[in-house]
């Protein structure tokens, strides 16, 4: 079925095979089944095979734990981690993907935020095989490639270690705001359920520092544009770099972004979801929390947008290494340079706004748009 996604296709079409929480260990898979028992009938063959998956990965992860447990535990990121940081839709993938393109750091890929319990066994391979053949070949709502290699976020792999994690937001949709609150801003939650996921936090990246071989962790991760002091506090001299994109074309990426995560990740039903008042929620929220947060960190934040990285993303990311003395820098550019040179011919969505909804943003969001200098774009028709 060709066009964009809406709710109305998301709850028609079938859901992937594998969900999200097929990487979890068995312990947190069982958990988010009792806790919430009310699923959709639409996602029972999906849930059965993520079970199915769960308990045939389960002897590698024991393996793992028994393996590499001691070896984690007392491993030391030999440096800072550098987190690309900003809200959803405003270009962090691009801009990982372009920073990424460069050879001296290591990132998570997308076989390892899926299954950060066999991320070290000698076995992995055998699950990021059965991985690679369930993934579409896009993302959907904006045609960004995804692959087993390709970086990925972190967030997914903290689900899967933990329970407070940002996408329970699309998986339980019926409580999108509490699961927002909570993840983000670690409201409603026990002391136990925060260490829980601050331990997860240090350990899936003590993991990816001993995978990537003591490379400069690179990670991105919008979810944590309103955690920047739970990182510097978790991470030592961590180092930030956030991305800022129009709030206009934001808002209207978001809508387009809900239905196609809807149709993959929800286990609840999701027809009566009011995505226009979740998104202005959202964005408020957490842009005004970044805001609040951004001092904490002092010249370890580097802000650019979207606009800057697209006009010219060589030159812009060189100014990164620059100001956090970074090695290898003209290795990088060249690197940086042949990435966006290939992928010249990608194409922008082009999309329509109301008055009602301009108007709502300017009152809403009016902080952000004087913050940053914008007004509405040329790539939206005002209807």
């Amino acid at each position: 079925m060709a066009g964009r996604w809406t709710i109305e296709r998301a709850m028609q079409e079938t859901p992937p095979h594998f969900h999200p929480l097929a990487g979890c260990d068995k312990d947190t898979f069982q958990a988010h089944l009792d806790q919430y028992p009310e699923f959709t009938q639409r996602t029972d063959s999906q849930r059965k095979k993520s079970r199915m998956a769960v308990m045939a990965r389960h002897p590698f992860t024991l393996m793992e734990k028994a393996l590499f447990d001691k070896k984690v535990a007392n491993h030391e990121l030999p440096h800072p981690p550098i987190f690309l940081i900003g809200h959803w839709r405003s270009g962090t993938t691009h801009l990982h993907n372009l920073m990424s393109s460069a050879p001296q750091f290591a990132t998570i890929d997308f076989g390892q935020t899926a299954m950060p319990h066999n991320l070290l066994n000698p076995t992995r391979f055998i699950g990021r095989a059965a991985v690679s053949t369930a993934i579409p070949k896009d993302r959907g709502m904006d045609r960004v490639e995804l692959g087993i290699n390709e970086p990925q976020e972190e967030e997914m792999a903290l689900g899967n270690m933990n329970l407070l994690c940002y996408y329970n937001v699309f998986y339980y949709p019926q409580d999108m705001r509490r699961h927002f609150d909570r993840s983000i801003f670690m409201e409603g939650v026990t002391e136990e359920e925060r260490a829980t996921f601050e331990a997860a936090y240090v350990r899936l990246l003590r993991k990816l520092s001993i995978a990537g071989k003591g490379k400069p962790l690179l990670l991105k991760n919008p979810a944590s544009t309103a955690r920047v002091e739970l990182l510097d506090r978790l991470f030592e001299g961590a180092r930030f770099i956030h991305i800022v994109r129009n709030p206009y074309e934001v808002f209207v990426s978001m809508l387009n972004h809900y239905p196609r995560l809807f149709n993959c990740f929800a286990w609840q039903d999701f027809d009566n979801i009011d995505l226009e008042e979740m998104v202005f929620y959202k964005y408020g929220r957490m842009m005004r929390a970044y805001l609040e947060q951004r001092a904490t960190v002092g010249d370890r934040l580097i802000e650019t947008s979207y606009e800057k990285i697209v006009a010219d993303p060589a030159a812009e990311i060189g100014s990164f290494y620059d100001r956090l003395s970074l090695a290898q820098k003209d290795e990088a550019v060249r690197e940086i340079s042949a990435y966006a040179e290939a992928r010249k011919g990608y194409k922008r969505n082009q999309y329509q706004l109301t008055k009602a909804q301009v108007e709502r943003i300017q009152s809403e969001w009016g902080f952000a748009l004087e913050e940053w200098g914008y007004d509405v774009p040329d790539s939206i028709e005002v209807v």
